[in-house]
């Protein structure tokens, strides 16, 4: 498999995804995932806010998405990954999930795709060249909007 970034929006592959699925012609395989990871609170570098800050985390919520072809088209998979700072908790706030938690794609279109929020990265992976090939027809269909017809 070789890795290759894509220089495509998440927000604009997502909303792309949920067209599709609204119009009945989404043909792809899905899958997207929750999690949450605790991280230090230490203000990017600077020194804790107050003597108790110590006792703060961190906490970012991870969304990935993984998008497959139909099996006999096979041999790629898009992944779209968002890390999002929630903010600082104290230890007695409650510990977020540990657990990976599958959600559907509304719901991380939902949490994920915000604007202005969270870091996305987008990549492909294609196990040989006529794979990503056939990746590069559905990514020109998603730059450029297209859709295919509604099915009856």
């Amino acid at each position: 498999m070789e890795t290759y970034p894509v220089d495509l929006d998440a927000r604009q592959i997502v909303l792309w995804l949920l067209e599709e699925k609204r119009r009945g012609t989404l043909d792809l395989k899905i899958v997207a995932n929750r999690s949450y990871i605790p991280g230090e609170a230490w203000n990017y570098g600077s020194p804790p806010i107050s003597e108790d800050a110590g006792d703060l985390s961190d906490v970012f919520a991870v969304g990935e998405l993984e998008i497959n072809p139909p099996a006999a088209q096979g041999g790629w998979t898009l992944r779209i990954r968002v890390e999002d700072r929630l903010g600082p908790r104290l230890p007695d706030d409650g510990d977020a999930p540990r657990e990976e938690q599958e959600i559907d794609l509304a719901t991380f279109a939902a949490e994920f795709i915000l604007p202005e929020r969270g870091i996305a990265e987008v990549e492909l992976d294609a196990k040989d060249a006529r794979a990503k090939a056939g990746f590069t027809r559905l990514f020109n269909r998603m730059l450029t909007d297209e859709h295919r017809p509604a099915a009856r």
